[in-house]
């Protein structure tokens, strides 16, 4: 049975480092998207994420106020970016001040 190109990509991609970071990379900026569209434009000055590693989103907040919101719809961000991403990645934020 012949495989695609793309699920053969896929699975290098998964095996060696250059893809991980090209797949951490995918994440964080699904993230911000997902930032954006869950607390509008203006969020982009209070929280960002910076970084996946280890199933976990990191998000820095300048805002206390953006760092609580941000927790209470946790369930809800986790649930939209691993739906956007097709796939159970991303398990937990954690925040940075």
């Amino acid at each position: 049975m012949m495989k695609s190109l793309g699920e053969i990509l896929k699975k290098q991609m998964k095996q060696n480092l250059v893809g991980r970071r090209i797949t951490a990379s995918l994440i964080v900026e699904a993230a911000n998207k997902i930032l954006e569209e869950t607390f509008g434009i203006a969020s982009k000055r209070f929280a960002q994420a910076i970084y996946f590693k280890d199933n976990s989103i990191s998000i820095t907040c300048l805002s206390s106020v953006m760092a609580q919101e941000i927790k209470l719809n946790e369930k809800k961000i986790l649930l939209a970016l691993n739906q956007k991403l097709g796939a159970q990645t991303v398990e937990k934020i954690r925040y940075l001040a």
